[in-house]
């Protein structure tokens, strides 16, 4: 039989093992293809994110933000009459309290990005969204590479390579149409 002091040492030292893991901070998910991200959005625009707005669900559990765009272009679906859009996910911070989706595309005020929207959400988390900024060196727009995501192959579908890189947004447009009126 073991002792009190035993049993309070092995449980110190458990504690302590576990107190050094390492905090897991990541949402694991498959891969999802230009093809797959266009096929799965009913809406593709690019737009200016006008307003970020944080509340707590009627349970007070959980945090969610409504992020409203000015679009400026529409790939697929209809665009909206007012030229705007509203998407809604869970996440965000009110008052000192923050709530992080580990994955979930992030939005800041003023910034431009080019969206795959399903039911008024971002396609696959973060994979969804990418940042669009100008590159006054070459003149042109870019799709920045979707960030803070990290995704994972599934066989010969899932392949993370457009979701790792920037393209001129003239390109990316010409691609995500094509696949668009197959």
């Amino acid at each position: 039989m073991t002792s009190p002091r035993r049993l309070i040492q092995w449980m110190a030292i458990a504690a302590c093992a576990v107190a050094a893991l390492p905090v897991a901070t990541a949402s694991l998910m498959r891969a999802m293809d230009l093809a797959e991200l266009t096929a799965s959005a009913d809406q593709i625009v690019v737009g200016d994110v006008v307003s970020t707005e944080c509340e707590w669900d009627g349970g007070h559990r959980n945090i969610y933000s409504t992020i409203e765009f000015s679009v400026q272009e529409s790939w697929k679906g209809s665009p909206p009459n007012n030229g705007r859009i509203k998407i809604r996910q869970l996440g965000g911070t009110v008052g000192e309290i923050e709530m992080t989706v580990h994955g979930m595309a992030r939005f800041t005020r003023g910034e431009r990005a080019l969206l795959f929207l399903r039911q008024s959400g971002v396609v696959g988390m973060g994979q969804g969204k990418r940042h669009v900024q100008w590159d006054p060196g070459n003149k042109q727009w870019l799709a920045d590479a979707a960030e803070g995501i990290e995704v994972v192959s599934a066989g010969a579908k899932g392949s993370p390579g457009d979701a790792h890189r920037s393209e001129a947004l003239n390109q990316l447009r010409e691609r995500v149409r094509a696949l668009v009126r197959n």
